[in-house]
């Protein structure tokens, strides 16, 4: 595979573009937009697409919800880790290999950069398979990309938080390495390794979910223990059991240091959202939520993002994508503003459900994330 196409095409187009969306950010006007990747198993590769928002036919106070594929994007490795951060988003090793091919679908096992570098996985994978150290920069205000250096170490399934302007890469091999840990700095296009001692992590040390609160990386493994890394301190704490294990999924985001998580063990109980306070390490019920889906959209295959303070969940329609059902496949956008109350109690309101897209094949949101541009 050729090396991707380098921005820009017109140099001065492209300065005069980015000058203006400095000068946007600058004045602080800028807007939040939803990415989001979503995949057609096992026929046709997974997409980029954006959530376009726009007056419905010139009306006030009205907006059409709309998915809209974007085509100069190349679809990711199975396993990638994504972080966004201001107007771009940063794809992060995964894996490759013709078995991958079979298992989850055309597309999945095509590195973005061309898979400069990786390691062959046979054990708790496939031969042939390899994890991949390469790193993709995608910006989000023209839609192009290119490589950046790789990491050290190939990975898949790897953690990843952003603490002041560095990236930090968690995992996604053996813990045995002196190169477990990665940080990327931003301003100087480098990686460097962080030096144990790590955390005892399950087999291939590879994570199910992660996020990072109050300036720590939380990342949850395949025995669902709890690992936290707080980079300034240099410090790891481990929990092989509590609250958070038991109910975090990787259908989640972070919003001012809260975790929002689907309930999903007692979603038909009525409390559809749980909250997770990093400080009190416990959970609490989103309350109210009138005109919430109440027909099992959310049992499988949906993914929650942070959309400027408020959370945005997309979801395939799957009571509607069972074997021989030819009915319309859909995927929802459920848009829920939310505030805490004096006495402790969180309450969200739904402003909107709208169906963003109707594909002809059967669909999976595998992710969902916000930039600001």
């Amino acid at each position: 595979m050729s090396p991707p196409v380098a921005f820009p095409r017109c140099r001065s187009f492209h300065s005069l573009m980015s000058k203006l969306y400095d000068d946007r950010l600058r004045l602080g006007y800028t807007e939040n937009v939803l990415y989001a990747y979503v995949g057609f198993p096992p026929v046709e590769n997974p997409s980029w697409y954006i959530l376009h928002r726009k007056p419905y036919r010139n009306l006030p106070n009205t907006i059409s919800l709309k998915l809209c594929k974007i085509d100069s994007l190349p679809p990711m490795p199975w396993g990638s880790t994504v972080v966004t951060i201001g107007s771009d988003i940063y794809v992060i090793g995964g894996r490759v290999g013709e078995k991958l091919l079979e298992d989850v679908g055309v597309g999945y096992n095509k590195p973005i950069s061309g898979g400069r570098r990786g390691e062959t996985s046979i054990r708790g994978g496939h031969a042939g398979e390899r994890r991949i150290s390469d790193v993709t920069h995608i910006n989000c205000r023209f839609h192009e990309y290119r490589s950046l250096p790789s990491m050290k170490m190939a990975r898949c399934r790897a953690a990843a938080g952003v603490i002041d302007g560095k990236i930090y890469v968690i995992g996604g091999r053996k813990v045995r390495t002196s190169d477990w840990v990665e940080v990327f700095d931003l301003k100087k296009q480098s990686w460097s390794s962080v030096p144990g001692p790590y955390p005892e992590a399950f087999g291939r040390g590879e994570f199910l979910t992660y996020a990072v609160m109050k300036e720590k990386i939380y990342c949850l493994d395949l025995t669902r223990n709890i690992h936290i890394y707080d980079p300034k301190e240099s410090k790891w704490e481990s929990w092989t059991h509590g609250p958070l294990s038991a109910s975090w999924n990787d259908s989640s985001c972070v919003v001012d240091n809260l975790l929002f998580c689907i309930n999903t063990s007692v979603y038909f109980l009525g409390w559809p959202i749980k909250i997770y306070d990093p400080e009190k390490k416990t959970w609490f019920y989103l309350q109210g939520l009138q005109g919430f889906p109440a027909n099992g959209l959310f049992v499988d295959g949906y993914k929650m993002a942070n959309f400027g303070g408020k959370l945005v969940i997309l979801s395939a329609d799957v009571h509607r994508l069972r074997r021989y059902d030819c009915r319309k496949r859909e995927i929802w956008c459920i848009e829920i503003a939310w505030e805490r109350k004096e006495d402790g109690t969180f309450w969200g309101k739904v402003e909107s459900v709208a169906v963003v897209l109707t594909p002809a094949k059967t669909t999976s949101v595998d992710i969902c994330g916000t930039v600001t541009v």
